[in-house]
């Protein structure tokens, strides 16, 4: 991805109160940041709309 911006996007989304409140708590548990785990969620969604392999989501 890069955190340098060349190689980056982003992106805003808007989440009910309870889906923020259900990321912050899956986010706390495995002390990664919301932000982590939705670039996680993104990531695998399109491998699995582009029919690829569909790795287990690490939380490391």
């Amino acid at each position: 991805m890069g955190k340098d911006g060349k190689n980056s996007g982003r992106v805003s989304i808007t989440l009910s109160k309870q889906q923020h409140a259900r990321l912050k708590e899956l986010a706390d548990k495995n002390d990664v940041a919301m932000s982590w785990l939705a670039r996680k969620a993104i990531v695998r969604f399109i491998e699995e709309a582009d029919g690829g392999p569909l790795l287990p989501l690490e939380m490391e």
